[in-house]
């Protein structure tokens, strides 16, 4: 994970990968979540440029200019191989087509882009955050940082509107998430999501209800930033109705009851049986122990009162999505819990619906 993992902070709540500061309070403002967050860099366009050899005119790596000298082999006067001992670095622009992403603080390279490349800088973050809440709204940076040395960087914020479902002693909170790409691999989002704190659990409220509602906008880099506040304030104006939207669904789903045969079905519709053409020892093996594992989740649902109802069917699911299945790094998990939203969390809904024999 440390090779992953940037900087970055949250707020009394440890991140799922142990790493970053752990404040006691939050940050007042958006200055101040940057700079805990290690934000305070600014990614800068250059031109694309290559360096090549003043001796044998090969290009050069970043090892090779460390070292100082080319050391390319070449023919040497008497035709035999010789490593080359150029020092002259010639510096030449490669292609008005294309430019350079880098990091203003430690000029590291983060990605090649197109000429028509417009950055969103963390700056603009911040203000984009402000300019999509009423004043009259508290906002809180629950945690903020960057991965990949600085390629993708996010903050998530929540409006200090705290609801409860029934049953539950946690609070679940409306939030705001940001995420932004410096490498030209994505645009930058603003997504409304809700997150049950206890257990750093998201729940992508707007895939609950399908791609109709469309509460998130995506700034492309391309032009100003500025220029598209308007068109993003409406198309994230229905988070409070989303995040009410899915405490009465959860209510809703609290108040059904199911049984073992419900559980099984579950566990079936959330794991299904692979393609008829996968007969793979191992890929059966694999699919076994995440069911398992699912089950598991299922019996040891946190909260006491929503075991045995189809809520607590969503949180199982859930939980399995964010932390119980397999992961190729450490990486992966972070992108999946926090860097992208996660459609599955939609069908996990729609499961537990299923099983407890309702429409939803």
């Amino acid at each position: 994970m440390p090779a992953y993992f940037d900087t970055g902070f949250s707020v009394r709540q440890p991140m799922w990968h142990g790493l970053g500061t752990i404040l006691d309070e939050y940050p007042e403002t958006w200055d101040d979540a940057r700079r805990i967050a290690g934000l305070e860099w600014e990614p800068e366009l250059r031109p694309l440029v290559e360096v090549r050899c003043g001796d044998c005119h090969r290009v050069l790596t970043a090892d090779d200019l460390d070292l100082g000298v080319c050391g390319n082999t070449v023919p040497g006067d008497d035709g035999q191989p010789t490593t080359c001992m150029g020092t002259r670095p010639v510096i030449g622009r490669v292609d008005d087509g294309e430019q350079r992403v880098i990091r203003n603080d430690t000029g590291r390279h983060l990605g090649t882009v197109s000429g028509q490349f417009s950055l969103v800088t963390h700056a603009e973050m911040g203000e984009v955050l402000e300019a999509l809440i009423d004043s009259d709204s508290n906002l809180k940076f629950e945690t903020a940082g960057s991965v990949r040395d600085g390629r993708q960087v996010w903050a998530l914020a929540y409006l200090d509107e705290p609801e409860q479902i029934a049953g539950d002693n946690s609070e679940t909170f409306p939030f705001l998430a940001v995420l932004n790409s410096h490498d030209g691999t994505g645009a930058m989002k603003v997504v409304n999501t809700s997150v049950r704190v206890v257990c750093w659990n998201t729940y992508n409220a707007a895939s609950m209800e399908g791609e109709r509602t469309g509460r998130q906008y995506t700034f492309r880099h391309v032009g100003k930033v500025s220029e598209r506040i308007e068109e993003a304030k409406a198309a994230i104006k229905g988070t409070r109705a989303d995040h009410r939207r899915w405490v009465e669904m959860a209510n809703r789903l609290a108040s059904f009851r199911i049984d073992t045969a419900a559980v099984e079905n579950f566990v079936y519709l959330t794991i299904p049986e692979p393609p008829a053409d996968v007969t793979s020892n191992r890929v059966k093996n694999n699919i076994e122990s995440d069911r398992a594992t699912l089950r598991t989740i299922i019996n040891g649902v946190q909260n006491d009162a929503h075991r045995g109802t189809a809520l607590g069917l969503v949180e199982a699911g859930v939980e399995y999505l964010d932390h119980g299945r397999r992961f190729r790094n450490r990486g992966t998990l972070m992108n999946r819990t926090m860097l992208r939203s996660e459609p599955l969390k939609a069908r996990i809904v729609q499961n537990a619906l299923e099983v407890a024999g309702v429409q939803s």
